[in-house]
């Protein structure tokens, strides 16, 4: 075929259907734009993870961490010694809270002179080059600035910053910048003998940095250091902080990504609905293309290149659109999109130039695979009865049954499927082939549910229904929209209601003080000690005091995920609050019980009965697995140990947090207004009672899925743009069938009210579809993909009212969108169309 003629040819499509046109496009754009921003924002923030972790390792060829309580530092003492190491860096590293701000900074204490070794960016301050300058970071009252945290927080050199120590205010000078920090993050850099005294951590580290000697055997070297570290402490690749965060988010990531996808598969179905409506309306001028020896593959290739032209012009635009809206996104809402997975990393933007190809070039092959669809179907129309201005109509489905039935039995198997790398690609895949069961089970669901509803006494009801019975192609592809956009708003909806109402009962189990009193909201470096404990307990208002403390430990480098530890009084009724499986029984004499989350179970295999060894206060402690608890807030593993056990194994008397139940009638705000008094020593005290720690809590749990309600109803918007197309095509190629009812006598609002029973027929057999085809997604998401990716079990809740509110608007908007398809059809021309008959 000669390029001029398909270029006039597209071009014409493009001057009659400009309106048209510009819709396709914007919503492939929109698709694209989505999962372009949303992989971006994400993409942004591991990458500045990366990028400071390595900043601050500088030329580190190992590191040494251990709990979020740091170890030893005898242990750098052994460490240093070693033959095998030739540099060994000491680093205590904290979260610390701003005064002022409800937002921690991270300080890293360092030894100048052997960090400067390893990483020269800490003597970058003033132009400092040499080890010997390096002096003035030994100054307690002074902390040194990253450029990020200088700009954060809107300080400058000789600036004061004022932190929150272990006793109280600690007002620092902001000795200089670290230019040669760009790359590090937000961080603050001091002393280390001064932020142990700062922030009451004398004689411990968080983490050593290594660079081993020349020549030496790595495998030997591991070994070597290995057997010198306390349990708890372990022997890491430089910079792995990264690796552990991708592993903690990449669920979260993934279901947000194929999310996005939906949306961009949705836009796939606009392609086919438009050029669809095209092949219906100029079937005359596709026919004299056939008559002019035009073969059936070039007539399909120049469909398909209208399709490819729309994908390119998406793809392009929905790129460009998600570069801006992850610039934005990440500038106001933060690179997790509110999900609290990347606090405190102001992520740099940082766009993955092969993945957005990739996302672009996939809205590309979607759109040329709607395409495809139409021109197979416009290759095999007959020239004859298209030159006469005869529908071109696309072919009803056949075998839809058996195909319905294959697609329902393949994806059975599929959920028994484990998870690869903690994603459930089983889940996916037994999802999609029921959905695609749910398309294939279209036509015989129709004649099924309307083979006998001949009761009806209008006539223009029976006609729609006839209509939607017989279902042609057009109207078939149009349920078929409405399947899949229904089923998936609906699979979404009981998802999400249920992980609420699932939160809300744990939550109603577990919050059942009368106050929690913080430490601080932000940081891991504020603790009440036991005086202040004391002095809150005797206060005539309380009943009892629960103290909580939380650890993040390592059980070894071989595990990616770390582990929170829980150390808290456990009693019968808190573990019920828990629902704690099996039901606790007596525990024996000399035995430690402690109880995992499911999540701790599925990473670790553990199980009840189980005993475990657990690193805790640089000692191993044997226990038993006593059973599983619920817990929502941690994805990365949880094990509840008896705060005696914790205590007397660490002497480790302190707490983050308490619990407060008061005296029967004292009053909520008296008590709250005694603990301040109590606690004035605490300047970041936060207190909430239990009402107010719900409501946050499910105000979190909302913010959080902002994104994929926003993700949703977009999908959903693209979807019925496709139904209004496809409609519209249906309603084009039926010209000559309006104009013989005109003729017969109907008015054309009667033929107007036919169509939109047909459109509220054929909304209410995809509405009734999609409702059971999306009941039995949710069951997947909740039971299997949720379950598979972080590790939560859930109960199923239906939303009533809101798959009701849903369903019924879906109907209306058929009805309504059909007969807006249909106007232009049952004008005069309608009926002058019946003399091509003649």
């Amino acid at each position: 075929m000669n390029v001029s003629v398909a270029w006039a040819f597209v071009r014409g499509s493009l001057r009659a259907n400009r309106l048209r046109w510009l819709l396709t496009v914007f919503s492939i754009a929109v698709g694209v734009a989505l999962a372009g921003a949303v992989h971006t924002l994400h993409a942004s923030a591991l990458a500045e993870i990366d990028r400071s972790a390595r900043a601050l390792a500088g030329s580190a060829d190992l590191e040494i961490r251990g709990p979020s309580t740091g170890f030893d530092d005898a242990v750098f003492v052994r460490v240093a010694r070693d033959p095998h190491v030739r540099v060994a860096s000491p680093v205590l590293e904290l979260d610390v809270p701003v005064a002022g701000r409800r937002e921690s900074l991270r300080v890293l204490g360092i030894d100048p002179f052997r960090a400067s070794r390893l990483q020269p960016a800490f003597l970058s301050h003033a132009g400092a080059t040499s080890i010997g300058e390096a002096g003035a970071l030994l100054d307690p009252g002074a902390v040194f600035l990253s450029p990020a945290a200088a700009a954060h927080f809107h300080v400058g050199a000789g600036a004061r910053l004022t932190l929150i120590g272990a006793h109280g205010p600690l007002e620092l000078r902001v000795a200089a910048i670290l230019a040669a920090l760009q790359s590090g993050g937000e961080v603050a850099v001091m002393d280390i003998a001064a932020v142990q005294g700062h922030f009451d951590r004398v004689g411990r580290i968080t983490r050593i940095d290594l660079r081993v000697a020349p020549g030496a055997d790595p495998a030997r070297t591991r070994r070597a250091l290995e057997a010198l570290l306390p349990p708890g402490v372990v022997l890491d690749e430089p910079a792995s902080i990264s690796q552990r965060a991708a592993t903690i988010t990449r669920a979260y990531r993934v279901n947000l990504d194929a999310l996005a996808l939906v949306a961009l598969a949705t836009g796939a179905f606009l392609v086919f609905s438009t050029l669809a409506l095209q092949a219906a309306r100029r079937r005359q001028e596709l026919a004299l293309l056939r008559a002019l020896g035009v073969t059936r593959r070039g007539v399909a290739a120049l469909l398909a290149l209208e399709g490819a032209l729309m994908g390119c012009a998406g793809a392009a635009l929905g790129t460009l659109l998600g570069l801006w809206a992850s610039r934005v996104l990440l500038r106001r809402v933060g690179a997790d999109l509110g999900a609290g997975f990347f606090s405190g990393e102001g992520a740099v933007y940082a766009p993955d130039v092969a993945a957005l190809a990739f996302i672009a070039l996939l809205g590309i092959a979607m759109s040329a695979v709607g395409a495809l669809w139409v021109a197979r179907t416009v290759a095999r129309m007959p020239v004859a009865d298209a030159l006469r201005d005869r529908a071109v109509e696309l072919p009803g489905s056949r075998g839809g049954a058996r195909v319905a039935l294959a697609f329902l039995l393949l994806g059975v198997p599929l959920l028994a499927l484990p998870p690869w790398r903690g994603l459930p690609l089983g889940g996916y895949a037994a999802i999609a082939a029921w959905l695609a069961a749910a398309v294939a089970a279209v036509a015989p669901v129709c004649r099924t549910l309307l083979a006998r509803m001949h009761g009806t006494r209008s006539p223009l009801a029976m006609l729609a229904l006839a209509q939607v019975r017989d279902l042609p192609g057009h109207l078939a592809a149009s349920i078929a929209g409405i399947v899949v956009s229904a089923s998936l708003c609906v699979a979404m909806a009981i998802m999400v209601h249920s992980f609420r109402v699932s939160l809300e009962d744990w939550l109603d189990g577990v919050v059942g003080a009368d106050l929690y009193v913080r430490s601080s909201p932000e940081g891991d470096t504020g603790f009440f000690t036991p005086q202040q404990q004391a002095r809150v307990a005797g206060l005539a208002d309380v009943a009892s005091l629960e103290p909580l403390r939380y650890v993040r430990i390592a059980l070894s480098s071989r595990e990616a995920q770390p582990l929170s530890l829980i150390a808290r009084p456990i009693t019968p009724r808190l573990l019920e609050g828990f629902d704690a499986q099996p039901r606790p029984g007596p525990t024996p004499p000399g035995t430690i019980v402690v109880w995992i989350s499911e999540a701790a179970r599925d990473l670790h295999g553990w199980h009840p009965g189980d005993r475990i060894v657990l690193p805790v206060g640089g000692r191993r402690i044997e226990a038993r697995v006593g059973g599983i608890i619920r817990d929502y807030a941690r994805t990365w593993g949880a094990v509840m140990v008896p705060l005696d056990v914790y205590r007397e194994t660490t002497g480790d008397m302190r707490t983050n947090d308490f619990a407060l139940h008061l005296r029967p009638g004292a009053d909520v705000a008296h008590a709250e207004a005694a603990v301040r008094e109590a606690l004035r020593d605490a300047p970041q005290l936060q207190l909430e009672d239990g009402a107010s720690l719900k409501r946050r809590s499910l105000d979190i749990f909302d913010r959080s899925f902002a994104v994929t309600y926003a993700l949703e109803a977009v999908a959903i918007a693209i979807g019925l743009a496709g139904v209004t197309s496809s409609f519209a095509a249906l309603a084009w190629s039926r010209r000559r069938e309006f104009g013989v009812l005109r003729f017969l006598g109907l008015t054309r609002g009667e033929v107007l009210r036919m169509i939109a029973l047909e459109g509220a027929a054929a909304g209410t057999v995809g509405a009734l579809l999609g409702l059971a085809c999306g009941a039995a997604l949710s069951a997947v998401l909740v039971h299997v993909v949720n379950r598979q990716s972080f590790h939560w079990t859930l109960a199923l809740h239906w939303p009533a009212l809101t798959l009701a509110a849903f369903l019924a608007a879906v109907v209306m908007l058929c009805a309504a969108a059909s007969r807006t398809s249909g106007r232009l059809a049952v004008r005069r021309e309608a009926i002058l169309a019946v003399k091509d008959d003649a």
